[in-house]
């Protein structure tokens, strides 16, 4: 659940800025080795916690895909992602799970679904034609 906003600072709209042009879907340190160059004296902690602090606001999405680190998503309407499992990209989708889907697992589990995460392995086109 999205949390009450806090007052904007410099350097939460430098890290939301970064996150919400990034279709890599960053990790912090990614995110804060761009930040430095816009921002020298930003320190690594900082960029965590607005990282964390923009997640709890619910202007960015917290996502983690096996065995990789924490990253970031500033696309935060529902979509589902694509993970490749030789060159770590991950690539956004379009929802593909039938809303009458989501309504029948409510149903059946008597309870309200506020988000779902649905991700799909594989290899990449990219490190497909590399294997060949």
């Amino acid at each position: 659940m999205p949390s009450t906003p806090r007052r904007s600072t410099k350097q939460r709209s430098i890290v939301l800025e970064i996150v919400a042009r990034a279709k890599t879907h960053p990790t912090a340190e990614e995110v804060f080795t761009i930040a430095r160059k816009k921002l020298p004296e930003i320190s690594l902690a900082t960029v965590y916690r607005n990282l964390h602090l923009l997640a709890e606001e619910g202007k960015i999405r917290e996502v983690q895909f096996e065995g990789s680190t924490l990253r970031y998503d500033g696309m935060t309407m529902e979509h589902e992602h694509f993970c490749c499992r030789s060159c770590g990209v991950v690539e956004d989708l379009p929802v593909s799970l039938p809303a009458a889907t989501v309504a029948s697992i409510q149903s059946q589990l008597g309870a309200i679904i506020e988000r779902y995460s649905l991700d799909y392995y594989g290899v990449c086109q990219r490190c497909k034609e590399s294997a060949a």
